[in-house]
């Protein structure tokens, strides 16, 4: 899992101005959606994982709640479908 950290350095405080701590602002916001994003979204349902689930992500995971079975996307061979990967 992706790590952000407790604390953002903001180097010397003195005489910083607005358009400074906005950068500042920038960076910070870009550097937690990243970490965010970077998660897998978990998906719950009663089928496997379909292979035209195209609007996933890799990385994605299907847990089936009728066999347990769960699944990860590992590729996108085309625009339109997937490859899911059992992993248990």
């Amino acid at each position: 899992m992706a790590k952000i950290n407790e604390y953002f350095n903001v180097g010397d405080r003195a005489g910083i101005n607005s358009e400074r701590l906005l950068e500042i602002l920038e960076t910070m916001y870009k550097d937690l959606a990243i970490a965010v994003n970077r998660k897998p979204d978990v998906y719950t349902r009663t089928t496997d994982g379909l292979g035209t689930d195209s609007f996933l992500s890799n990385g994605d995971i299907s847990i089936n709640l009728n066999t347990n079975k769960v699944e990860m996307i590992t590729n996108h061979p085309t625009s339109s479908s997937v490859t899911w990967t059992t992993l248990s």
